[in-house]
């Protein structure tokens, strides 16, 4: 079932690609776009994810955090992040936990 207008989202905490952890409840307050991909270096997603790069300072004037999410792991995301000069988060949910919870 997917998430409602006025729904509470469902409360995480993932690995980045720098090996961190990051909360959802850190953002606690402010606007957060949860972008889900299925996978790395995949054309679409890598479409997908370097127009919300070069739309950056849109989301920014939004004073919106991006969180982008995938199965991939965080040595995999990082590559990716490098190799695409993403300015966001990019987060591990490995088993799918998170990806299940809203239903994506």
């Amino acid at each position: 079932m997917s998430i409602q207008i006025g729904q509470a989202a469902p409360q995480f905490t993932l690995f980045s690609s720098d090996l961190e952890e990051v909360s959802l409840a850190s953002f606690t307050g402010k606007k957060v776009i949860i972008h889900f991909f299925p996978m790395a270096f995949t054309g679409t997603c890598t479409t997908q994810l370097c127009t919300m790069r070069d739309n950056f300072s849109f989301y920014e004037g939004l004073n919106a955090q991006v969180l982008g999410i995938s199965v991939d792991s965080p040595f995999t995301l990082a590559r990716f992040k490098e190799d695409n000069h993403y300015q966001f988060p990019l987060l591990s949910d490995f088993n799918k936990e998170v990806s299940n919870a809203y239903d994506a």
